[in-house]
């Protein structure tokens, strides 16, 4: 068998087991063709998602008739504020240019007008473009440097022409689709006071393909604070960005970054459109890459830390920053008080094998913070169990307190954490087990963060997959784990597995609170006697105006979850979907473009 055979076939194979389960006949055959002309011919092979987003981006598509009533609708729009598409340029291919300079020409709303600042380009054809356009349509403005001056001046040069309420941002080789500035117009008609709007996108590859589709979350301020997660499309109003002194020097490779962790110090008024409006251009010299690629193209990882460590002082925060686990991914680790004390409440019924497991690792893998454990006995009866009680007898890290009467998890939690002493109250199952060391801390460090009340940690089933990396509200039912079976390595979508994110909820299984905060919502409510309770909770802090926050660096076994699969009974399923389906219709962490059959990431089928 010919060795190129030999290497596509096993591969080949493997994959068209999992496409026909999950997918079909036809992306399981788009595939193939795929990875025979990538293996080959030599050529790049489209991913499962980049095919799936084909067909996607295709159905989508709208049509010339619908372009046209676009056209026609923008006489009735009320608001129709000027544009201005703000693009710094520097020796760019001139055919990349061309193509992003009249991506802003074909767009469906007219009042816009692209602010360029050539950078002092030593590239002639460069310089010809530029030069055949100056002049040439008087929506078109040009500056031309004396001296480079680097990107973030360059951005300034060409802010400086900018006369719109509100400013776009364009890189010299991108592109944005034709109805981007329509979206944006029409989102401004809705929300005239927005002051921050940013957009969905994808890639555009070496032949010219749409790929890797980023489809965001709403407003999420612990996102931004692990990557530039807003990135493309960015619209800012542009008194702010004024106010604020636009791009700063020495941010070069992250100064976006800089401008939109200012920006939205000075504004909650943000706005997401979850439509794919910019098309990044990914080459070898762009920061248009995956962000789970090992590559660092021209990303600017120490311009990033750098901006924010400036965003944690502005905001009164201690704390330090590091890379995080993914390309263009960080960690911002805040400090707290040396005096912490975190109180580990463990309700339990005997199974005490699955509880000298969970609280041997937490012995052996936790250094600091302090901490208390209290279990919470609930009408253990097992010899075993009792002489487990006694070996800790004596630990003073240890309190057992029982709490008789018919199981419920709620009331069993609130009880115990009014005996606690802890400032910061960690609900945690019996059958977890700490997988790494800095588990708590990791935990503690979010609740620094202000305006942060809950933290959920990553939990993994006995077989190294993912049991809950943050939930998904109103997705394979009434609330799903995101990235559920995804392997322990993988960092999952866009890296979403692998950083500090804002979710709608976490589980229980292992969740900390700020004490303050849980006393003030009054705990968890007792109506939700086994399951729901802690997205309630969840729910009932981001009505009360507090985030919610999942780590990747608190790392632990759900082991009995494995084998138990629901979260609860149909009773409290339904209570909770009557109590929170019309308050909260829609999951903002959760783009509205992926299908509520399931909660992977993957786009739905028209």
């Amino acid at each position: 068998m010919d060795l190129r055979w030999s290497i596509c076939l096993p591969n080949i194979l493997n994959k068209t087991l999992d496409l026909l389960q999950a997918e079909g006949m036809e992306a399981t055959l788009r595939y193939c063709a795929a990875y025979l002309q990538y293996r080959l011919l030599g050529r790049r092979m489209l991913s499962v998602e980049d095919i799936l987003y084909q067909r996607w981006r295709k159905e989508h598509a709208a049509s010339p008739e619908q372009m046209q009533a676009m056209r026609a609708s923008v006489s009735r729009l009320s608001f129709k504020p000027l544009i201005s598409v703000v693009m710094p340029v520097y020796n760019v291919d001139a055919r990349l240019l061309q193509k992003a300079i009249g991506s802003v020409e074909r767009q469906i709303y007219p009042r816009w007008e692209l602010c360029i600042a050539d950078d002092s380009s030593t590239n002639a054809a460069t310089r010809a473009v530029l030069e055949r356009y100056a002049g040439a349509d008087k929506k078109i403005k040009m500056r031309f440097l004396e001296r480079n001056q680097g990107i973030a001046g360059a951005s300034n040069a060409a802010l400086a022409l900018a006369e719109g309420e509100f400013v776009a941002l364009l890189d010299h080789d991108d592109q944005l689709a034709p109805v981007a500035l329509f979206e944006v117009v029409k989102l401004l008609n809705e929300h005239p006071d927005a002051d921050f709007i940013y957009s969905d996108e994808d890639k555009i590859d070496e032949r010219g393909r749409h790929v890797e589709a980023f489809l965001k979350p709403d407003w999420s301020p612990e996102l931004l604070l692990s990557t530039m997660y807003t990135c493309h499309l960015g619209v800012y109003r542009r008194s702010i960005v004024e106010e604020i002194g636009g791009f700063r020097a020495g941010f070069d490779g992250a100064q976006d970054f800089d401008l939109a962790l200012r920006l939205t110090e000075r504004t909650d008024r943000i706005h997401h459109i979850p439509k794919v409006l910019y098309h990044w251009r990914r080459s070898s010299g762009s920061t248009a890459i995956s962000y789970h690629s090992s590559a660092g193209g021209k990303t600017a990882a120490a311009s990033s830390i750098k901006a924010l460590h400036d965003a944690l002082e502005r905001r009164g925060v201690s704390g330090t920053v590091e890379q995080g686990r993914c390309a263009g991914t960080y960690r911002v680790r805040a400090a707290f008080p040396s005096d912490s004390l975190v109180s580990i409440i463990i309700p339990t019924r005997d199974r005490s094998e699955y509880l000298k497991t969970c609280i041997d690792s937490i012995f052996r893998l936790t250094k600091r913070p302090r901490f208390e454990i209290i279990i919470a006995d609930n009408e253990s009866s097992e010899p075993r169990t009792k002489e487990y009680f006694a070996s800790l007898e004596g630990d003073s890290r240890v309190r057992i307190i029982d709490c008789p009467g018919d199981f419920n998890y709620s009331a069993i939690n609130n009880a115990t954490a009014a005996r606690a002493e802890g400032n910061a109250l960690l609900f945690l199952n019996n059958d977890t087990e700490v997988i790494e060391a800095g588990w708590l801390e990791a935990m503690l460090e979010m609740l620094e963060l202000p305006g942060v009340a809950i933290v959920g940690a990553k939990l993994l089933y006995p077989d190294d997959t993912v049991q809950h990396a943050g939930i998904a509200l109103w997705h394979c039912g009434t609330a799903a784990h995101v990235h559920s079976r995804l392997p322990r390595e993988e960092p999952g979508y866009f890296c979403m597995a692998d950083v500090i994110r804002n979710c709608s909820a976490v589980s229980g299984a292992c969740m900390m609170v700020k004490r303050s905060v849980f006393e003030s919502l009054g705990g968890f409510d007792s109506a939700y006697k086994v399951s729901y309770q802690d997205v309630d909770l969840c729910l009932r802090a981001a009505e009360a105006g507090f985030r919610t926050v999942f780590t990747p660096f608190a790392l632990l076994y759900h082991h009995e979850s494995a084998s138990t699969g629901k979260r609860g009974d149909e009773h409290e399923e339904l209570l909770f979907f009557e109590r929170w389906k019309k308050k909260r219709p829609f999951d903002p962490y959760y783009n509205s473009n992926f299908p509520a059959t399931r909660a992977d990431f993957r786009l739905a089928r028209a």
